[in-house]
Formats: C-alpha cells, sequence, structure tokens
C-alpha cells in the first residue's frame, strides 16, 4: 500500500494528470482521507487482528491507492502520450471498475462498529445484501461496454459485453440509491447498538453514530455541486477513521493506548531528530570545509551528537505526550513519585496509612478502599 501511494505521488509530482475531473485539491484531499484509513486499519489490524473494523479500513485504503494509481496510468498511456508505457489498455481496465468497491466497503463500516460483528443475527441478511452488493456492481463494471470512463477518454472495454450497457444505464441510479439506503440502515444498526450498549462502548459509538449521518450527507453534495465532488468526498469520509482515532484516544478503544502513546513519541523524536541531524550536518560542513574530509567529520561529529540527544529528548517528547494526552495517567504517575519520596522520610504508622489511602483514592479512584495490617 505504501508502495502504491508513493508511486501515485510520483507520478503526480512528475505531472501526470490523471482523470480531467481531479485537480490538486481534489487529490490532496483523497490521498489525505486514505491515509487516515490506511493508519487506523494498521493500528486496529494489528492490535486486534480478529475485528474487522482494521481489515476493513486497510482494504478501503489498498483499494483507494490501486485505483489512483491505475488512473494515473492510464490517462498518461492513452491520452497524454498516447502509447508511451505497456499494457495501457488493460491497467485502463483495472481503473474502470476498482473505485466502485473502494467506496462500496464504506458501507461496512457502521454496520460492523466497534466490535467487528453485526449487532445481532437479525443484521446478517443486510451483511449479505452488501456483499453482494459489491460484487454484482464490480462484475457489471468489469464487463460494462464502451469506453473505460465517463470522459470517454480511454479505449473502449475489452471484454465489454454490449446488452450489459442498457442494463447498467438503467440501473445506475437504483444501485446508487441501494447504497445510500444501505448506509442509513447502518445508521439504524448504531442507533440499536447505543441503545444495547453501556459505559465504554456506548461512548464509543456515541462518537461513531454523527460519521455516517455526515458521509450520507456529503455524498448527496456530491450531486448538487459535481466540480467539487471529490473534496467533498473526502473531507466526509474520512470522518469515519477520525471517530475511531478519537474513540482510541478518549476511550481506550480496541486497547491500543500503549501503540498510540509509542507512535506519537517515536514519530516526533525520528522527525526532530531528524532535523537536528541534517541542520547539524549543514552547519557542521560548513563550519569544517577548510579541513580535509571536511565532510566526513561533519558527518561523524553530528551522528555523536543526536546520538546523545537520543534518551533526554525521549524522555522530554514522553512527558509532553504523556501530559497533552494521558493526562490522567500522568497525573496518577506523579502522584506515586510524590508518596514515594513521602515515604522515605516518614515514620509515624498513621500517618502513612492515611496517605497511602488518599494516594490509592487519587490514582485507582476506587468505589471502596481499606487497609488491613497484620500485627506482630
Amino acid at each position: 500500500m505504501v508502495v502504491l501511494i508513493a508511486a501515485t505521488v510520483a507520478m503526480k509530482a512528475a505531472g501526470w494528470k490523471g482523470s480531467g475531473n481531479n485537480g490538486t485539491v481534489s487529490n490532496v484531499a483523497l490521498i489525505l482521507a486514505f491515509l487516515a484509513f490506511a493508519t487506523m486499519g494498521a493500528v486496529v489490524a494489528a492490535r486486534v487482528p480478529r475485528n474487522a473494523i482494521g481489515w476493513l479500513f486497510l482494504a478501503i485504503a489498498l483499494l483507494a491507492a490501486f485505483s489512483s494509481l491505475t488512473e494515473n496510468y492510464a490517462f498518461h498511456t492513452a491520452v497524454e502520450k498516447p502509447g508511451s508505457l505497456p499494457f495501457g489498455v488493460a491497467v485502463a481496465w483495472l481503473y474502470s471498475w476498482s473505485w466502485y468497491p473502494t467506496v462500496i466497503l464504506l458501507l461496512f463500516v457502521p454496520l460492523l462498529y466497534p466490535t467487528g460483528r453485526v449487532p445481532g443475527p437479525r443484521w446478517r441478511p443486510l451483511l449479505a445484501a452488501e456483499i453482494v452488493l459489491v460484487a454484482v456492481v464490480t462484475v457489471l463494471y468489469m464487463l460494462n461496454p464502451g469506453p473505460l470512463d465517463d470522459e470517454k477518454s480511454l479505449p473502449v472495454n475489452p471484454i465489454g459485453l454490449g446488452p450489459l450497457g442498457t442494463v447498467v444505464d438503467h440501473l445506475g441510479l437504483a444501485l446508487g440509491l441501494t447504497a445510500i439506503a444501505f448506509l442509513g440502515l447502518g445508521v439504524v444498526s448504531l442507533v440499536i447498538r447505543f441503545r444495547r450498549s453501556s459505559g465504554l462502548e456506548r461512548q464509543q459509538i456515541k462518537i461513531m453514530a454523527f460519521a455516517p449521518a455526515i458521509v450520507l450527507a456529503g455524498i448527496l453534495a456530491t450531486y448538487l455541486s459535481s466540480s467539487a465532488s471529490d473534496v467533498i468526498f473526502a473531507v466526509t469520509i474520512v470522518l469515519f477513521p477520525a471517530a475511531v482515532g478519537v474513540a482510541m484516544l478518549r476511550y481506550r478503544l480496541y486497547d491500543v493506548d500503549r501503540v498510540i502513546n509509542k507512535t506519537l513519541v517515536y514519530g516526533g523524536l525520528t522527525a526532530v531528530l531528524g532535523g537536528a541531524y541534517v541542520g547539524l550536518v549543514l552547519a557542521s560542513q560548513a563550519l569544517f570545509s577548510s579541513f580535509a574530509g571536511g565532510s566526513n567529520l561533519a558527518i561523524a561529529i553530528s551522528t555523536l551528537l543526536v546520538a546523545a540527544l537520543f534518551m533526554p529528548l525521549r524522555r522530554r517528547i514522553q512527558g509532553f505526550v504523556d501530559r497533552r494526552f494521558y493526562r490522567q495517567r500522568y497525573d496518577a504517575a506523579r502522584t506515586l513519585e510524590r508518596f514515594t519520596a513521602r515515604l522515605r522520610e516518614q515514620v509515624d504508622l498513621e500517618v502513612l496509612n492515611g496517605d497511602l489511602l488518599a494516594v490509592v483514592h487519587e490514582t485507582v479512584q476506587p468505589d471502596r478502599v481499606s487497609l488491613w495490617l497484620r500485627e506482630g
């Protein structure tokens, strides 16, 4: 997936335009949106591999990256520079249908969130119907005759079946309305799941409940503003991974607090040390440029300085992340440190008992606490 995204970005940087409907803003919005899906999917799939949400997010991001790559390749070799690359027709055919399953897979998110399973046996037919919808739409557009894009810039489908053209023309609107209805039913399933839930799961569902409703409004808005349809679509669908991310950070969804904590710490550490290393190398090269082997000396000195900065900087970034995103845990750790310091100096057992009970109340926050001391 990373390779596909990197290749697509490289194509755009080289001036490959892809479909005429996609401007720079649209491309950036879509890439960022599906990067969010890839990030959240990787975190959830790594931490809870049996939960379908992580794999679903990864599948959406992978299909989107594949569709974007084939789009740029197809339009470059068929429109911008005809015949400049091999397999142009085959890649254009892949592009012609790959976007549809990407979009339809979004319907599964509200139905399966947050457990990765439907709310109950009665919802299994809806899940089966959504799977059938993905398969039917994909096959229809695989075999749809005529040009491989709506702009009629790409070649004709080499395996298109003539009679299916009329079917696709008549079923297009019906299939779109069916997808919108399924998304609406997904919102209903979230409401039902919310009413049955309690505690943390209830809070997690509360966050996600707004996302599909806004996505539904965004899809309808794309029909009213075709010029900004990709931007509207990207901004609305990113609510799915954003909602999961907020639920993870605030309500410990999927118990990935440690993964997110380390990602924030080491991601920030890498960025700071990388910038410091580049800056030190440039400064050292300018300083030692008059000496023989100045470049090698600059790199050696910069490497040693960055290595020396690693542990102090990691502690500072860890402290910042804990204070900013894990305040309750940070305050509990500070409370324990203060109690440990008092423990070394205090000899009165009654005072220690009171301090210990106060620390337990402040850090663990139990409903009741009692202390039993064995005599003798």
